[in-house]
C-alpha cells in the first residue's frame, strides 16, 4: 500500500503525498544535491506523474566570520537550484537560520545577527529572483516575524516563509505577527498547536504541545483569511501541512482530520 515504508524515505514521503492529492513539500537542497542520476530521475518521474512541487531548503554558512565563505556557499547553493527546479517543478526556494542564533543570544547579540543577515541573504534573494523563484526566510524559532518583517524591508525580494506555530514558540501572540507578516509571505509551514501556561512550573516555561490542525489555540482561520488577502501573490502561495500529531492518537486519523480542515479553509473562501 502507498503507506508501506519505502525504503527512501523522500519517495515514501512524496508517495503519500499524492495519494491525498497534495502537491508541495519542501527538500533540503543539500539532501537532492547528494542523490545519484538514478536516484533523482526517481524523484522527477513522480513529480511529473503526480503534478508534485518541491520547494527547495538551501541551508547556509549565514554567520560565518568570513563573508567571501557565505557568498561562495550562495553561489554553490544558487548553481544546485538552477540543476534541479525544473526536476522538482520547485515553486519557491526557502531557508532558516538553523543552528544555536536566535534573538535572545546575548553573543552575538541580535543587532549584529540583524546586521550579518542584512549582508549574506541578498545574493540569494536575487538569484532566486533571477530564476523566477520567490524567496522566503522562515520564523524557525529563532526570530521574531517583526525581525523578518525589518530584513525584508533591507533585503531586496525576499520574502517570509511563515510557520504558523512556531509564533507561540518564540513567544509570540500570533494574529497580530500573521498581520505584520501577510505582506511579505511567499509559502507557509500551516501547524497548529495546543498551549498553556505553567506557572508552577520551575523554570517558568509556556507549554507549546501538538494538536490536529484547527483543533488548536493557533488562529488558523482567521490566518488563511489574511494571506488570502494580503500576501504578495495569493495564487501562488504555497501551503505545506505540517503536523505533530497528539500523543496517544492515530497519526493518520490526525492527518486526515488536519486535511479536512484545511480543505474546508479552502471551500470558505
Amino acid at each position: 500500500s502507498f503507506l508501506a515504508r519505502d525504503p527512501d524515505p523522500l519517495i515514501a514521503r512524496l508517495k503519500f503525498l499524492a495519494h491525498y492529492g497534495l502537491q508541495s513539500t519542501g527538500v533540503g537542497l543539500g539532501e537532492l544535491a547528494r542523490r545519484s542520476e538514478a536516484g533523482l530521475e526517481r524523484i522527477g518521474a513522480l513529480v511529473a506523474e503526480h503534478g508534485l512541487a518541491l520547494s527547495l531548503i538551501p541551508g547556509l554558512p549565514w554567520f560565518d566570520r568570513d563573508l567571501d565563505a557565505v557568498r561562495r556557499a550562495a553561489d554553490a547553493a544558487l548553481e544546485q537550484i538552477e540543476r534541479l527546479r525544473g526536476l522538482v517543478r520547485c515553486p519557491l526556494v526557502h531557508t532558516g537560520v538553523g543552528g544555536h542564533y536566535h534573538r535572545f543570544l546575548r553573543e552575538p547579540g541580535l543587532a549584529w545577527q540583524m546586521e550579518r543577515l542584512a549582508q549574506t541573504l541578498p545574493a540569494l534573494s536575487q538569484g532566486c529572483r533571477d530564476m523566477g523563484l520567490p524567496f522566503g526566510i522562515e520564523n524557525h524559532g529563532d526570530y521574531y516575524v517583526a525581525d523578518l518583517v525589518e530584513l525584508c524591508r533591507q533585503v531586496p525580494h525576499l520574502g517570509i516563509f511563515l510557520d504558523t506555530g512556531n509564533t507561540y514558540l518564540i513567544g509570540e501572540a500570533p494574529l497580530p505577527a500573521f498581520e505584520l507578516a501577510a505582506p511579505y509571505v511567499v509559502g507557509t509551514h500551516f501547524k497548529d498547536h495546543r498551549v498553556r501556561p505553567c506557572p508552577d512550573a520551575r523554570p517558568l516555561h509556556f507549554e507549546v504541545g501538538p494538536s490536529v490542525i484547527g483543533e488548536g489555540d493557533v488562529p488558523l482561520r482567521a490566518c488563511y483569511r489574511l494571506l488570502r488577502q494580503r500576501a504578495p501573490d495569493p495564487d501562488r502561495l504555497v501551503m505545506q501541512i505540517e503536523l505533530i500529531p497528539p500523543d496517544g492518537m492515530d497519526p493518520l486519523e490526525a492527518f486526515e482530520r488536519s486535511l479536512a480542515f484545511v480543505r474546508g479553509l479552502e471551500a470558505e473562501v
